[in-house]
């Protein structure tokens, strides 16, 4: 019998992950690399060295949905440090606090069935255990194709808004609010959690404070 489940998802993953979703670098390329050779990055070179340095600090880049041996889904989350794009947004510096969810996405064939509720909440859970306070996202009310999630999916998983903007709200999720929301999920979460090992050292979800630029809307994927 075929059998969904999620797991932390690590730098050996990217490989599983559908195109161009893999090479996909919205979030870990700032404007400044962009102006400077748009043409000549090598995206699936940074996306690994991203994925690796976010594993190497945390024991995870985000969750992995799989149904069987396929990956069905699957949401990418790092420290603030690690989302370059991240200072092209008005709405931002992010929370000293928080998380940074870039981005979350279910195979078309499995939407409607609640998996990017049990992603959000799985990331939810895999950095409860440590000193973050809430998961924080831009999202954007850009209807199509875009790198970026629904501001209205988010605020549906759990998420409110803390800066809005017309374009690209930012997001937030108290953590402590979603534990009393939903009891006996703390539980769930630390079984997660102990799927990976916790690297030693303070997590890191300072604020990338500098911004970049005013046009943050690059539809598609990069």
């Amino acid at each position: 019998m075929a059998s969904r489940r999620l797991r932390p998802m690590t730098a050996a993953d990217l490989p599983s992950l559908p195109e161009p979703c893999s090479s996909c670098t919205f979030w870990e390329v700032g404007l400044s690399d962009l102006a400077v050779s748009p043409d000549h990055l090598d995206r699936s070179t940074i996306k690994n060295e991203w994925a690796e340095a976010v594993t190497a600090r945390w024991g995870y880049c985000g969750v992995l949905a799989s149904h069987d041996t396929e990956t069905i889904g699957y949401l990418t989350m790092a420290p603030a440090r690690y989302v370059r794009r991240l200072g092209a947004f008005a709405s931002t510096p992010v929370s000293p606090d928080a998380a940074v969810v870039m981005s979350a996405y279910v195979a078309p064939e499995h939407r409607g069935h609640g998996i990017g509720r049990q992603l959000m909440q799985a990331a939810a859970g895999l950095v409860a255990r440590r000193d973050i306070r809430a998961l924080e996202a831009v999202g954007t009310y850009h209807d199509g194709p875009s790198c970026m999630m629904p501001a209205g999916w988010l605020q549906a998983v759990g998420f409110s808004i803390v800066r809005d903007h017309p374009v690209t709200p930012r997001l937030r999720m108290d953590l402590q609010t979603t534990v009393r929301w939903r009891p006996g999920l703390g539980a769930a979460w630390h079984r997660l959690a102990g799927l990976v090992s916790q690297p030693v050292g303070v997590p890191e979800p300072t604020s990338y404070v500098t911004h970049e630029g005013n046009d943050p809307l690059v539809p598609g994927h990069s």
